[in-house]
């Protein structure tokens, strides 16, 4: 009865995992997304009106990064300087939480940002205000490219075309600027910064959602081996700090700082690991537990794992549903939902019980997922081209929380044993 039992165990939480990670899912197209904009209004050619366009300045503004999670990679603008030294602002970053449906179209991977003029004295402004530093690289522009650029520009901040489907990697502040850059350049930007390898999503993003080891961990796990594939430095663009230092190495100009930013602001110039963050979580969730049953607090133990398995079957739940009914495409075929999935919100409940039998159940489920964790790791090891997720302070976490879990506590601390319900 009991290998019965496990077996049904063990094949609810992988058809509950498989039913997630095989789902077939499409990006969605967009009309106003970066390349289809270019092409319909970027126009290099002579109108034979060039000369007017001599005295106008084209430069990047690159923002540091600053106390709210968005803003924690950074900002970046075109900064267009007329001839009558009005300096105009042109951000592809601007959204509103308080527009229509601002929260369901988040929930659901479809963020709609738009590409918006102001001031640029208005907006140093509100930098310093924050305690952000503001950096300036003008571009080397042909006649011919600051003509294009700037139509370009004011043709994207039409209420018509304004509006973007975001996507933190890939269609961006800084990757729409990227792209207007190497139209500009007739493609000769990106096939230099192609040339050139570079770090994966995941390691450039550790940066700067290391202000938060909770926050990286959480972020890292939700998000799947897609941000793991390498990547060359036109990737890597996604940032605006590696925008601008590309920018100034093809062009071989300097930057003007123009706001010198707070010690606070500054990002790692280094990928952040997770890995001691996650080695000292998973031993203090399973150190509390141990020491809960240590000196025989059942109840209280039981409470504690309760809540610690609300708390990753949450996680668990988020993610399944991210991957099945979402466009956040950095979630899809996570190999994470194989140990960190919904069933733990079922032994959260059984955790407080305190029958012998309920009790040999739940020590089971958990040696099924500590079971999966060791698949895991041993796939990886064996297919490392096949399995190359890179989430290991997942699983070191995880690993280190389900082991203790798995074991009889009463033959541990050799107690006797009572039996009753704690609610």
């Amino acid at each position: 009865m009991r290998k019965v039992l496990t077996v049904a165990i063990l094949c609810l939480v992988v058809l509950l995992s498989v039913s997630a990670i095989s789902v077939n899912h499409e990006s969605e197209d967009h009309p106003f997304d970066s390349a289809p904009m270019l092409d319909r209004f970027f126009d290099l050619s002579d109108d034979g009106n060039l000369p007017a366009w001599n005295a106008y300045k084209i430069s990047l503004l690159t923002i540091s990064k600053g106390s709210p999670l968005y803003s924690w990679f950074g900002h970046s603008a075109l900064v267009v300087e007329t001839p009558d030294h009005r300096r105009i602002a042109f951000d592809y970053g601007t959204f509103s939480f308080s527009s229509d449906r601002f929260i369901s179209n988040f929930v659901m991977g479809r963020l709609w940002f738009v590409c918006l003029s102001s001031s640029i004295d208005y907006r140093l402004e509100e930098f310093e205000e924050e305690g952000r530093g503001v950096s300036v690289v003008e571009l080397p522009l042909t006649v011919a490219q600051k003509k294009a650029v700037i139509n370009f520009l004011n043709e994207n901040t039409d209420r018509e075309h304004r509006e973007y489907l975001y996507h933190h990697y890939k269609d961006n502040c800084a990757t729409r600027l990227r792209d207007i850059i190497d139209r500009a350049t007739k493609g000769n930007f990106k096939r230099w910064a192609q040339s050139q390898s570079g770090l994966t999503f995941r390691q450039q993003a550790s940066r700067g959602l290391s202000t938060n080891r909770f926050v990286q961990w959480a972020l890292e796990f939700l998000q799947s081996s897609v941000i793991d594939k390498q990547a060359t430095l036109w990737d890597e663009m996604f940032l605006p700090e590696v925008l601008e230092k590309a920018v100034m190495e093809y062009f071989h100009v300097g930057n003007e700082v123009l706001l010198e930013g707070s010690v606070k602001s500054t990002v790692p110039d280094k990928p952040q690991s997770n890995i001691l963050f996650s080695v000292i979580l998973g031993l203090v969730l399973s150190g509390a537990y141990i020491a809960l049953w240590f000196f025989d607090l059942e109840r209280a133990g039981g409470i504690y794992r309760c809540v610690v398995c609300t708390i990753f079957g949450i996680l668990g739940s988020i993610l399944m549903f991210m991957m099945l009914f979402t466009n956040h495409d950095v979630t899809w075929y996570n190999e994470n939902i194989l140990i960190v999935n919904p069933f733990l919100l079922v032994l959260a409940v059984l955790s407080l019980f305190r029958k012998e039998r309920i009790a040999h159940f739940t020590r089971t489920c958990f040696s099924v997922l500590f079971g999966l964790v060791l698949v895991l790791v041993i796939l990886k090891l064996l297919l490392p081209g096949l399995f190359f997720q890179q989430n290991w302070p997942v699983i070191i976490t995880m690993g280190l929380f389900y082991l203790p879990n798995t074991l009889h506590p009463k033959k541990m601390l050799k107690d006797e044993s009572r039996h009753s319900l704690i609610i």
